[in-house]
């Protein structure tokens, strides 16, 4: 194809940079890292700029650039999706699938390891599997990509940076700080559930179309295989077992030492958060996905399986955890992950994990609908389920003034108790509390008036308004366990 209909066809709006020869045609084309240089003078050669992409040509005995495309913003795919439109552009459409099928009736009847061989026989590059959080290679087709090797132990050593809204980017190019060789990543999911990414090895440099087009259709081939060899069986590693040791072990001075060994920070303020799943996801598989969408959320983030039980550690100061912010980040985390969280008191003391996992537990077992739950605003409901003979008891603890305004809103269908339980959680603001009822506030002064002829209770003494707001706390919770007392 001649190089000016191919800039046209690809590249219609790019900044031509001088004249380019009307008869130079090209057969191929490579995206290259860092210098261009290309021996062969009909391939046009792509390279990824701080401000977009250069397209260049071989021209006396060096490089022409003839084309430059702007990217509006930082945007790692730019790069990709040239090449990949080049590709397509010169051999007329997309890869054929012949290759797919052949190795997808291999797989039918081989190892997975030999199916990854004979995949990148065909990319002519080195083959690895990565674990969902990009930290661990769990197969590879070279030793330049074993776990012990250079890159293995780089990655394994990193704070993972993959994006978790990027995943399911068709195709994604690891950067120099993601991994010290580049990898050209796609994603793997089974069932809509993330599971990892298949990375080819940019090992001299260059990249072909065809090796984009050919590993994003290998994408689904190797998610099913690998769930069949169960290759993305989750792994708790020695950072996440930190927790585990803040939940058993006895308090030392080594704490410290033994969380800067594993590239952590013995946190000076935290909150543990148990993860309950509401799709069918056991809990070594909800940690996983935990960890993964999480970890860019949060300074620190130690998740692990502990007696049957997804429980992550956070690290966060009190003011932050008292935050907006904070609070949006944790429902984000749950709607994405499927799950429910149960979230403890904020604590100072590494010590006191204990003791966050046991309120947790508790918490959970009250039930509840809402996607984060925060044990402070369970605390009352836990202490009533401490006392023997519930059913029995509580019921007298609630204040007789409120089976008083029950009746009496039965008998004239009318909204003094709920009236009360509106002014009770405003903190006693009336103009907040005719506004979230949508009343006036005169209509709102004859109500609490009503109530005090009614009870004789004086709704401007602090102690008296606290009782109220207990018994109604305790008349929900008998309500919600089916021990509420008959209001007749």
């Amino acid at each position: 194809m001649q190089l000016t209909t191919l800039l046209k066809q690809v590249v219609p709006q790019a900044k031509w940079n001088g004249p380019v020869e009307p008869a130079l045609t090209v057969t191929q084309v490579r995206l290259v890292e860092g210098q261009w240089s290309c021996p062969d003078p009909h391939t046009m050669v792509l390279r990824a700029t701080p401000d977009g992409v250069s397209l260049g040509v071989p021209r006396a005995g060096g490089m022409q650039c003839v084309a430059h495309v702007a990217a509006r913003s930082a945007d790692p795919t730019l790069p990709l999706r040239l090449l990949d439109a080049c590709g397509q552009a010169l051999a007329g459409g997309p890869a054929s699938t012949e290759v797919v099928t052949t190795l997808a009736i291999t797989a039918l009847t081989t190892d997975f390891e030999a199916v990854l061989a004979q995949a990148a026989a065909e990319l002519t590059a080195p083959l690895a599997l990565l674990s969902l959080d990009g930290q661990h290679i769990l197969c590879a087709t070279s030793p330049l990509l074993a776990p012990s090797s250079h890159v293995g132990r780089y990655l394994a050593n990193q704070v993972p940076t993959l994006d978790p809204a990027s995943f399911y980017n068709h195709l994604y190019l690891t950067r120099p700080h993601e991994s010290p060789l580049p990898l050209l990543l796609t994603p793997l999911a089974y069932r809509n559930e993330a599971l990892g990414y298949l990375a080819l090895a940019v090992t001299d440099s260059t990249l072909a179309p065809q090796q984009l087009q050919l590993l994003a259709q290998l994408a689904p081939l190797f998610s099913a295989a690998a769930v069949r060899a169960q290759l993305f069986a989750p792994t708790i590693t020695a950072r996440d077992r930190l927790v585990d040791m803040l939940l058993t072990a006895p308090v030392t001075e080594t704490w410290a030492a033994q969380f800067a060994r594993q590239h952590a920070t013995l946190p000076d303020g935290m909150v543990l958060v148990e993860a309950l799943p509401r799709a069918q996801q056991t809990p070594a598989t909800l940690r996983e996905r935990l960890k993964y969408l999480g970890t860019p959320m949060f300074a620190q983030l130690l998740i692990t399986v502990y007696e049957g039980r997804c429980l992550a550690l956070i690290s966060v100061g009190l003011r932050e955890r008292q935050g907006r912010a904070f609070c949006a980040q944790l429902t984000k985390l749950a709607q994405q992950a499927r799950c429910r969280l149960i979230v403890s008191q904020w604590y100072a003391q590494p010590q006191d994990t204990a003791a966050a996992a046991l309120v947790c537990a508790h918490t959970a077992q009250l039930g509840g609908a809402g996607a984060v739950v925060n044990c402070e605003d369970a605390f009352f409901d836990l202490m009533l389920t401490q006392v023997a003979d519930g059913a029995t008891v509580l019921p007298f603890f609630i204040h007789p003034a409120l089976q008083t305004l029950t009746r009496h809103d039965v008998m004239t269908h009318g909204e003094l108790v709920p009236t009360l339980r509106a002014y009770l959680e405003a903190t006693c603001n009336q103009t907040e509390t005719a506004a979230a009822l949508y009343i006036h506030p005169n209509t709102l002064r004859r109500r609490l008036q009503r109530i005090t002829s009614l009870t004789g209770l004086d709704l401007k003494d602090a102690e008296t308004c606290f009782k109220l707001a207990a018994s109604l706390k305790v008349q929900r919770y008998l309500a919600a366990n089916h021990l509420a007392p008959s209001t007749s």
